[in-house]
């Protein structure tokens, strides 16, 4: 599918959308620039209108600028300026229902499902052939389905329209969260039975909802269940392994052989990619603004100002655990040149800099062969020099690494070249893993993680020592905590980590917060910035930890936006804690 049919499409419906006055109708009962009639008329305009809901996924409330802000922002393993933020804010787990990327990423997800919901029932209505509709509606209950999906993992209950909005309408109540998951089901179980393959669209399946695309995420929903469930008992793994079986027989997905490859400028035609979305640098609704949000200041053509950072804790557990892991190079940058000022090499967390210059190097860094614990340094085991930088230093410093996985240096002002893989087949491999090991089969577990590993450490020129691949089957609590932390390497700085983070509950998601909360140069940093008043806004942070805080932060909270324009939720229907 072509972006430039996207942004086509998206310009006239903002200037008809420019005339409806209720806030409520324009984001959940969209309207189209040319007569209903005449848009379901032809295949031709029938396919603005299905461009249209594609098109809304790019959108900077969706995954433009709010997915992955807040995905990899409040996952518990990012850094943001500590100055009230709204970064500051979600980033610290501290979020206010008025917190504005949170009502952006609601906002643009329940934008996506207006657009299909009024597509779905003027394509019904329509004169269009069998064949026509059966795909076409596949691929808007697809892309419904997947915002859905994402709405009930980040948001719990939601109000569920499947029927184009109407003001009688407009107020609807929270549906549960399981009558939520069960749409899903329903949407992606008809995309699977109805879709074209990838090999039947042939060109025109880039970018587009295809069969096994419909089946990789059905067994997803179901291991989402199984992990929400957190016991091997559930009927949900099962169900996952029955579609995730499809997929592995007839979807025709492999990995990549190197890993950088994948995220390249305007990637397409990837075997690993399972879903993806192409963006424009041209539009004024639409684009990519993930290399502004994720890279550092000046290093790009575009601007970039790395919103989002890593945490030390993340950085040092992966760093830590595989010292020459290719993918450390691709995911996180610790230095980086100034390209758009004066070309001076900077260095960032764990490393020291020189005198700024072109060709400056660094002059110390954290041994981490050396230490006791290489995911996590002791203060002690420190030079002088990164003592200072990385526990006592007030004002503006470098002291977190960036991701890097989005950043693109010939990016155009805010909006980058980089296309966007949503779901990918390492993605799949390691979720299948969890779900066979949940299932008692040990060996395919390992299989399937091994694949992923063996990608990683042969990605580089030179083939790396790290990540081992597993050689004896591992108990299944300890599988179990092994994919958990490989699914945060592999996905790191991808839209998966809010959710990985919090999808077994309290006492997984726990575990990330005790890591930064117990690593040991952030508790430095903290405790001296409080023994010496440091308030800037360059501060480590300690992340609420308690069972009630923890319960809280496994959802994000009803934006207050909605709270108040939609009288069907009342206010003691907030999400807890909020």
């Amino acid at each position: 599918m072509k972006t430039s049919t996207y942004i086509k499409f998206l310009s006239l419906l903002v200037m008809a959308l420019s005339t409806v006055s209720c806030k409520k109708l324009l984001d959940e009962d969209p309207k189209y620039s040319i007569n209903s009639k005449t848009a379901f008329e032809s295949e031709t305009t029938a396919n603005l209108a299905l461009n249209g809901c594609y098109g809304y996924m790019t959108n900077y409330n969706a995954y433009g600028q709010g997915v992955p802000e807040i995905m990899v922002g409040a996952s518990g393993l990012g850094w943001a300026q500590t100055n009230g933020s709204d970064q500051d804010t979600y980033t610290s787990m501290n979020i206010p229902t008025t917190n504005v990327l949170v009502g952006m990423v609601w906002s643009g997800w329940y934008k996506v499902i207006g657009e299909c919901n009024y597509f779905i029932n003027s394509i019904q209505e329509s004169a269009l052939s069998d064949a026509y509709k059966k795909q076409s509606v596949a691929e808007a209950r697809f892309l419904r389905g997947l915002c859905y999906y994402n709405l009930a993992n980040v948001f719990g209950g939601v109000p569920l329209r499947i029927e184009p909005t109407t003001s009688v309408t407009v107020a609807k109540g929270r549906a549960s969260r399981e009558e939520v998951y069960n749409q899903v089901a329903e949407d992606w179980l008809f995309a699977a039975e109805n879709l074209a393959t990838k090999e039947q669209l042939g060109a025109a399946a880039n970018g587009k909802a295809t069969k096994y695309a419909a089946y990789a995420y059905l067994a997803k929903l179901y291991w989402m269940l199984g992990s929400h469930d957190n016991t091997p008992s559930s009927a949900n793994w099962a169900k996952a392994k029955q579609y995730g079986d499809k997929v592995f027989e007839l979807g025709n997905y492999s990995l990549m052989p190197k890993f950088a490859s994948l995220f390249v400028n305007t990637v397409n035609n990837s075997s690993e990619s399972i879903f993806q979305l192409n963006f424009s640098t041209t539009s004024a609704y639409v684009g990519n603004r993930a290399n502004w949000i994720f890279s550092p200041a000046n290093s790009t053509a575009g601007i970039s100002f790395a919103r989002i950072k890593v945490s030390k804790a993340f950085y040092d557990q992966f760093r830590g655990t595989y010292p020459d892991d290719p993918r450390l190079k691709v995911t996180f940058a610790s230095s980086f040149s100034q390209i758009k000022t004066n070309n001076f090499r900077v260095f960032s967390y764990p490393y020291l800099g020189g005198t700024a210059g072109v060709n400056t190097i660094a002059t110390d860094s954290i041994r981490y062969a050396t230490l006791a614990d290489p995911t996590n340094p002791k203060v002690e085991e420190l030079s002088t020099a990164l003592k200072t930088l990385f526990t006592t230093r007030v004002g503006d410093h470098q002291g977190w690494p960036y991701f890097v996985k989005q950043m693109d240096v010939a990016a155009t002002a805010q909006n980058s070249n980089k296309n966007l893989m949503i779901y990918r087949y390492a993605d799949f491999l390691l979720l299948m893993a969890d779900v066979e090991n949940e299932l008692g089969n040990p060996g395919k577990a390992q299989e399937y993680l091994n694949a992923v590993l063996t990608r990683a450490r042969t990605s580089a020129n030179t083939p790396s020592v790290y990540p081992k691949s597993l050689l004896a089957q591992l108990a299944p609590d300890e599988m179990r905590l092994k994919i958990f932390n490989e699914r945060l390497f592999e996905l790191g700085g991808e839209y998966e980590m809010y959710v990985d983070a919090r999808r077994r509950g309290v006492d997984f998601f726990k575990l990330i917060v005790d890591r930064n909360n117990n690593h040991n140069i952030t508790k430095a940093f903290v405790a001296n910035a409080i023994a010496s008043n440091n308030n800037t806004a360059f501060r480590d942070r300690i992340l609420p930890s308690t069972p009630d805080q923890l319960k809280k932060n496994l959802l994000l909270p009803i934006p207050q936006s909605e709270m108040n324009s939609n009288e069907g939720i009342p206010a003691n229907q907030q999400n807890y804690g909020y």
